[in-house]
């Protein structure tokens, strides 16, 4: 049996077709290909245009006109099969998206462990965020607060510089 894939494949081949023409144009193309020699003598003729007719016309020996039939019948027949095999695959993938949708349906009601599995993990995953982020806090808090110490110390140390500096000027003076 072909299987699913083959047969999508199968499928969007034969409805990217174009709709085959009728049964009439079907007979004159393959009268025209069946008889070539008809359009060879007509472009190797000399003369005018109806000189041109007349030898390939002329040309012909045999109108072969079973031959063609035959071969249009041919044709139409593989146009109508492959036809048939597209509504038969059409056919085939509708029941089976039906088959998959029943089997789904059935699938809902069972208990699905997955489900629960993924709501702790996510459920820890929250937590450790939480964790994560109050670590930072206190981490930013106690970088601020070395800052503000050593921006403290550093102002003080300012202060007793200019202090010296000031004494030292005035005993000098």
């Amino acid at each position: 049996m072909i299987n699913k894939k083959t047969l999508k494949a199968m499928l969007s081949f034969t409805e990217s077709q174009h709709p085959a023409p009728s049964f009439i144009v079907i007979y004159m193309i393959t009268w025209l290909a069946w008889h070539n020699q008809l359009f060879t003598h007509f472009i190797n003729a000399q003369g005018d245009f109806f000189t041109k007719v007349a030898a390939a016309l002329s040309s012909i020996d045999d109108n072969q006109y079973i031959v063609v039939f035959l071969l249009t019948g041919l044709i139409l027949i593989v146009r109508l099969a492959v036809n048939y095999l597209s509504f038969k695959s059409k056919q085939l993938l509708n029941s089976a998206d039906d088959d998959f949708v029943n089997a789904r349906d059935e699938q809902k009601y069972a208990k699905n462990n997955d489900i629960t599995n993924l709501m702790a993990t996510l459920t820890k995953t929250q937590q450790q965020l939480v964790e994560s982020r109050a670590r930072e806090q206190k981490v930013t808090a106690e970088k601020n607060n070395a800052i503000k110490k050593f921006l403290t110390v550093q102002h003080a140390l300012d202060e007793a510089r200019a202090d010296i500096e000031m004494l030292n000027n005035s005993k000098v003076s």
